[in-house]
């Protein structure tokens, strides 16, 4: 992300949301800004976008997750944007992520990105947003003061983020609570007594292999599970895709590297039963390339047996593999059990996103947590 420099322009600009029609110029502006640049896209390389700019702000618009603001000429050309989406669950919809702001170099130092800024907050109000939040280079110190003058504060470093001007440098996770904000009282991790399993956990041990075709449905019905039982879930269990999404995502794997690993036991009525999950996605895209994403999770009765270490080992070595100088995982705060958990496998907190979701009508903060190789 990048802030403005001291450049006169007296020709006026506009902020207005982007339409579908705007997608083509939209990408060319895109382009034109991340050449100006070094804290946005890598020159030459693709926006995520590009292929179908017009469908994406049209599905934007239409499910209301997101929006793309233009700053425009009396011409209508674009010459700065930004770009902000809110949570993926009902849970979290309240935390809207500012990905991008950008301005072409002759229009910084305008206030332009400010006046960006004063509309996507108002946007966000007007959801009933009460969180947004921003990642931005440790070294682009005017991007962090436009953004700490419309209220964000450092929540916490991401170590070695991202490869800048010859050595790896950190980012800063930014944050800012909109008024009013529910009260933030975060829960503890209730007792549950452990659900019935559908093989006791001593009559098998569970084989690790990648998803495949035919998946979907032991697949939902995990995800169902773990929906309903794991403590400050985010997805709620109506949230949870149908077999045919899951099975539509396996034959359409994304141009990333990604790996999905699933542990599965025999079933009490035959076949085969999902009892855990763990991925690993390697974003190219914006410098991401050295950064691994990782998830895991366990069904109840299996943990504390060592398989979530176990499938850990495996999505670790297979990103190391694959050149990465770091992991990246994420854990509710209050969940002791998952935050002791990272902690043994060398993961350490980085930052902590102030009232992320809201959960039985709690704010529950999220930690960031990072695992670094290499010196």
């Amino acid at each position: 992300m990048t802030e403005p420099a001291d450049i006169t322009v007296v020709e006026p600009v506009l902020i207005r949301p982007a339409v579908p029609t705007d997608g083509a110029a939209l990408i060319a502006a895109a382009a034109q800004i991340d050449a100006e640049t070094e804290f946005l896209g890598v020159p030459g390389q693709p926006h995520p976008w590009a292929e179908r700019p017009d469908a994406e702000l049209r599905s934007l618009n239409d499910s209301g997750r997101g929006i793309v603001l233009l700053a425009v000429t009396k011409d209508d050309a674009i010459v700065g944007y930004l770009s902000a989406f809110t949570g993926h669950f009902a849970r979290n919809r309240g935390n809207v992520f500012i990905a991008v702001i950008g301005l072409r170099e002759a229009y910084r130092g305008q206030g332009i990105g400010t006046r960006l800024f004063e509309e996507v907050e108002e946007w966000a109000r007007r959801r009933h947003a009460w969180r947004l939040e921003l990642r931005v280079s440790s070294l682009n110190e005017r991007g962090q003061a436009l953004y700490r003058k419309r209220g964000l504060e450092i929540e916490g470093r991401i170590r070695a983020g991202v490869f800048r001007r010859g050595a790896w440098t950190d980012d800063f996770w930014m944050g800012k609570l909109l008024e009013p904000i529910p009260g933030r009282r975060l829960a503890i991790v209730p007792t549950e007594s452990a659900p019935v399993p559908a093989v006791a956990p001593s009559e098998a041990i569970p084989a690790l292999r990648e998803m495949r075709a035919g998946d979907g449905v032991a697949f939902r019905a995990w995800e169902t599970r773990v929906a309903e039982s794991a403590p400050f879930a985010l997805k709620l269990p109506s949230e949870v895709p149908t077999a045919d999404a899951v099975e539509r995502d396996l034959s359409h794997p994304p141009k990333d590297p990604r790996l999905w690993l699933v542990a599965t036991a025999p079933a009490r009525h035959g076949g085969e039963a999902i009892v855990g999950f763990a991925s690993a996605n390697i974003e190219y895209g914006f410098r991401m390339q050295h950064d691994a994403f990782i998830n895991v999770a366990i069904m109840p009765e299996w943990q504390g047996r060592g398989l979530g270490r176990k499938m850990h080992d495996r999505v670790e070595a297979w990103a190391l593999d694959r050149g990465v100088r770091r992991l990246t995982a994420a854990v509710q705060a209050p969940n002791r059990s998952d935050r002791a958990f990272v902690a043994a496998l060398g993961y350490e907190t980085e930052v902590t996103m102030r009232c992320y979701s809201m959960i039985g009508g709690r704010m529950i903060d999220r930690l960031r947590v990072g695992k670094l190789f290499g010196a």
